[in-house]
């Protein structure tokens, strides 16, 4: 009897453990790979790597192993035959092969044909990333200027229930300039650290033009023309933003202060599904305006840009607006961060809409204020009151 019971626990685990493994497989993820990084990102987490993606011929090439990796393959299931010089990936009940120096590689058993061959630098194995994430039903994107290859999958969004907004699941996020963590506070009022995968930077444009005409270079006067108008001292400025906690630009929308934060990780800790939000690397876009999951909202990267499509609910037509955002959509390593100034907040605007009174994509919630950020002391606090 004991025997039986043995292996009925034996049989029992391992079921569960292949139904882990698969659920692993069939998780679908978006991973971002920037020219020269040794790391990548996967769902807003960074991920370090023994390799950098590279240009070559004009060609993006990503290593191999991390971007199976990052689209779900579990690592076993990434094998590497040192004889035949072929790298094996098998997900979903989908195998390919890729062999060094060859144009033709394999679709469970399938041949098929790429423009360039898989090449070994440093030891690991490099292709263009399209090859491989699109046969496990991923789309790819190159933004040149970013220098950043996004793989992302197409949304199947949730849809709001002809209600502006999802169930609230957090009411505060507590942020600080260069810091790449939140402070959250849940609805119920427990507190967490939320890894934002980008520091939040206070950014600035590179030059302004003063009452005189004359151009200004802002980036080496900024810290004391902070330190005069909140009455601190040039090294109290500087410890509130140390290197790394701001960026200068060069785009000449960006001339006005404000502190960027990462949009997805705290849109989802505020209550967007992730299923409800895309970023292909030059569009990012919020689905669920005006109540419907048919309605979205979409920014251009680097662009104060953006459209909104209205469903075919609460009399809409399915029309399209042009509209733009306070602060351009900034893309840093990949990861597309939005503006909070010091009386206007993109992040609020992207999630609240006016319409009789403030009716928020998270339901059952209005705006506090415009978000402030606190230039003396470089934290921007995004609160929510529940009703």
């Amino acid at each position: 009897m004991l025997k039986k019971i043995l292996a009925i626990i034996l049989t029992l685990s391992l079921v569960f453990s292949m139904t882990s493994l698969g659920y692993a497989d069939d998780s679908k993820h978006t991973a971002i790979f920037v020219v020269g990084q040794s790391s990548y990102m996967q769902d807003n987490l960074s991920k370090s790597m023994d390799a950098a993606t590279f240009i070559q011929n004009g060609r993006t090439y990503v290593p191999l192993r991390y971007l199976g990796l990052a689209l779900g393959v579990n690592e076993n299931n990434i094998q590497w035959d040192s004889t035949s010089q072929t790298a094996t990936l098998s997900m979903n009940g989908t195998t390919l092969k890729f062999t060094i120096g060859k144009t033709t590689y394999y679709t469970n058993s399938q041949a098929n044909s790429m423009d360039v061959a898989p090449l070994v630098k440093n030891g690991r194995t490099y292709l263009p990333a399209r090859y491989v994430a699109e046969a496990f039903g991923y789309n790819v994107n190159w933004n040149g200027d970013t220098q950043a290859v996004t793989v992302y999958t197409d949304v199947t969004p949730q849809d709001p229930g002809n209600v502006w907004g999802f169930p609230l699941k957090a009411t505060k996020a507590e942020i600080k300039a260069g810091s790449q963590y939140a402070q959250i506070t849940d609805i119920n009022g427990n507190t967490y650290n939320l890894d934002m995968g980008q520091k939040a930077l206070a950014v600035l444009g590179h030059y302004f033009t003063d009452m005189s005409g004359k151009r200004i270079d802002w980036s080496k006067v900024w810290i004391d023309e902070y330190a005069k108008a909140l009455n601190m001292t040039p090294d109290d400025v500087r410890k509130v933003y140390p290197e790394g906690s701001y960026y200068i630009s060069d785009n000449s929308e960006l001339n006005a202060d404000a502190m960027y934060v990462p949009f997805i990780p705290l849109a989802e800790a505020f209550g967007v599904p992730k299923e409800n939000i895309q970023w292909d690397g030059q569009y990012l876009t919020i689905y669920g305006w005006d109540g419907s999951k048919d309605g979205y909202i979409k920014i251009t990267a680097n662009s104060t840009k953006a459209l909104i499509q209205w469903p075919t609910i609460n009399g809409g037509d399915g029309s399209t607006t042009n509209t733009s955002t306070s602060f351009p959509l900034l893309v840093m390593n990949g990861i597309p961060m939005v503006g909070i100034g010091r009386s206007i907040d993109d992040f609020s605007a992207l999630l609240f809409r006016e319409a009789g009174s403030d009716y928020s994509m998270l339901r059952g919630v209005v705006p506090l204020t415009a978000q402030a950020w606190s230039v003396g002391k470089g934290i921007v606090p995004i609160v929510i009151n529940p009703f």
